[in-house]
C-alpha cells in the first residue's frame, strides 16, 4: 500500500494529544469534524452558523456537541455558544529560569523538597520543569499542589500496583483538571477529595454489579459513568440503567446504557423511586430474555438478578 501523507498548510492547528485520542477512540465523525471547527474558530461554537458551513443539520450539531461535552472536550452551559478545554500544554521554562525563580521564592523550594518527600525520590529536570509549570502557569497553590501530588501518587499505584511509581505526566494531567474546575484554594481540593472518594466507592460498587472482577473500568468506560455521576445520577440509578442494557441488549452496551441515562435525564427522572414511577419498562422489555448467554454474560445476569432482588427488598 502506497504511503499517504498529510499535505502541509499554511496555518496550523494544535490539537492536545489527549484530545486527539478521545476522538480517534470515539470514532464519531461529526464530533471529530465539530471539534475542529470549533477550533478553527478560535473556540466558541455558534450552532447555527455551524450548521450551514458543515452541510449538516441542527439535530447534527446539537448531538455532535453533546457527545464533545460528554468526552470532556467541550464545555457546556446555558447559552449554545461553548468553547473546547484550553489547550493543555505547559510552558517549556529553561532550567535557569526556574533556578532564579526558585530563589526567589522560598515557597517553591519548600514544595519541591516535600513532593521529593511525598513521592519518595529526587525530581529529575523534566519533573522539576513540570512542577514550576503547574505553579507558575497554572497558578494552583503549593497546599493544593502538595494534595495533587498526594493524591496522584494513591491512585497511581491502586491502578497500576503498589510497586508502581506515579510519573509527572499523570500529575501535570489531573493537575489541569483541578485547573479548569478551578480548584484553586486548600478548602476546596478538600472538597473535591471527598467527591472523588465518594466516585471511587461507586466505581468499586459497580464492577462488583457487573462483575468485571479481572480488570479495572477503560478510560472510555469511567468516563460515560462520570458523566452520569455529573448529571445528578447514584450508583443504584445507574445499575438499573445497566441492568436494563444487558437485559435488552444480550451485553454491555455503554452506548445504549448511556441513551437510557439521557433519556431519563431530559424527563427529570433520577433516583430509583423516581425512574420507576416514570419510565417503567415496557411489556416487551420485560419479555426479553437471554436465550442464550456467553458464560460471562451469564455470570453478569446472575449477579445483576441479585442485585434487583436486594432492590426489592429495600423497596
Amino acid at each position: 500500500m502506497r504511503e499517504q501523507r498529510l499535505k502541509n498548510s499554511a496555518g496550523v492547528l494544535n490539537i492536545p494529544m489527549g484530545d486527539a485520542q478521545a476522538l480517534l477512540e470515539a470514532g464519531n465523525g461529526d464530533a471529530a469534524l465539530l471539534y475542529l471547527y470549533i477550533l478553527r474558530s478560535g473556540g466558541s461554537l455558534d450552532s447555527d452558523r455551524a450548521a450551514t458551513e458543515l452541510h449538516r443539520s441542527d439535530r447534527d450539531i446539537e448531538a455532535a456537541a453533546d457527545r464533545l461535552g460528554r468526552m470532556g472536550l467541550l464545555e457546556t452551559g446555558e447559552t449554545r455558544r461553548t468553547r473546547p478545554a484550553p489547550v493543555q500544554e505547559l510552558p517549556e521554562y529553561p532550567v535557569e529560569d526556574i533556578v532564579r525563580r526558585s530563589k526567589e521564592s522560598p515557597e517553591f523550594t519548600a514544595l519541591c523538597a516535600a513532593v521529593e518527600d511525598t513521592l519518595g525520590r529526587v525530581l529529575s529536570t523534566p519533573d522539576l520543569k513540570r512542577l514550576f509549570g503547574i505553579y507558575d502557569s497554572l497558578a494552583l497553590p503549593a497546599d493544593v499542589i502538595l494534595l495533587l501530588v498526594q493524591r496522584c501518587k494513591e491512585d497511581y499505584r491502586e491502578r497500576y500496583g503498589e510497586s508502581k511509581n506515579v510519573g509527572f505526566a499523570f500529575i501535570e494531567k489531573e493537575a489541569y483538571a483541578w485547573h479548569n474546575r478551578e480548584i484553586m484554594t486548600y478548602e476546596q481540593a478538600n472538597q473535591w477529595l471527598e467527591e472523588m472518594d465518594r466516585r471511587k466507592s461507586v466505581f468499586s460498587s459497580l464492577r462488583r454489579t457487573i462483575g468485571l472482577h479481572d480488570r479495572d473500568f477503560t478510560d472510555t468506560e469511567r468516563r460515560y459513568i462520570t458523566s452520569w455521576l455529573e448529571l445528578g445520577f447514584g450508583e443504584e440509578a445507574i445499575a438499573i440503567a445497566i441492568d436494563r442494557t444487558i437485559t435488552n441488549t444480550n451485553g454491555l452496551k455503554w452506548k445504549y446504557a448511556d441513551s437510557i441515562v439521557r433519556s431519563w435525564h431530559r424527563m427529570g427522572l433520577h433516583t430509583p423511586e423516581e425512574i420507576e414511577a416514570g419510565d417503567k419498562p415496557s411489556k416487551a422489555s420485560r419479555r426479553a430474555a437471554v436465550t442464550a448467554p456467553t458464560r460471562d454474560d451469564s455470570k453478569t445476569l446472575d449477579q445483576l438478578n441479585r442485585l434487583r432482588e436486594k432492590m426489592k427488598q429495600e423497596a
